[in-house]
């Protein structure tokens, strides 16, 4: 009889936001609009991911939403994320969000996250897809590619590489972006 170990664990999942929040995302949207509008970026270096990702103001909407990761995570997994980041992301009409992951490779121990999640507020009729890269074992560079859908939240280990591939609509696609430590 062998005994097995696990040393990784690596995942996507998936939910629809509960009908049962109260969340405006209109409200949401402006807010995410306002922010990209006057280029409030997190980090203007051309070689920092975080050019893409803007700040935003912290409302009610925005603390539902991360409320009701953390609890359907805890209920699922028995550990409680705590939310150690939050952003929007806009990708304009022609332009998509190259490879990166949300750890800080020179500060494992305290500034990088655990899990984190999306959740899109606002999309066209074309489809967008968020991208992940992984590997397993001798298998590099493997790819998987989930379509966005409104209102849905997908929770990922926060060092896997993804991606948005390019936004065809005429309109940009709004999606929240947070980062946990689970506890």
């Amino acid at each position: 009889m062998f005994d097995k170990v696990s040393l990784v664990e690596q995942s996507i999942l998936s939910s629809k936001v509960s009908k049962i929040v109260p969340v405006n995302y209109d409200k949401i949207n402006i807010n995410i609009l306002e922010n990209f509008y006057y280029n409030n970026v997190q980090n203007n270096s051309e070689f920092s991911y975080l050019n893409s990702y803007y700040n935003i103001d912290y409302d009610k909407n925005i603390i539902w939403i991360s409320d009701f990761i953390r609890d359907h995570y805890r209920l699922k997994f028995k550990r409680t994320p705590t939310l150690t980041h939050r952003a929007a992301i806009v990708i304009p009409q022609g332009h998509q969000i190259n490879y990166h992951h949300h750890i800080d490779d020179y500060d494992l121990e305290n500034n990088s996250s655990d899990i984190s999640a999306i959740v899109t507020t606002k999309m066209g009729d074309k489809p967008n897809y968020i991208e992940f890269e992984y590997e397993q074992g001798r298998k590099k560079h493997m790819k998987y590619r989930k379509p966005l859908q409104q209102k849905e939240v997908v929770i990922f280990n926060s060092e896997l590489k993804h991606a948005f591939t390019k936004n065809h609509n005429h309109e940009p696609t709004l999606i929240l972006s947070f980062k946990f430590q689970l506890v």
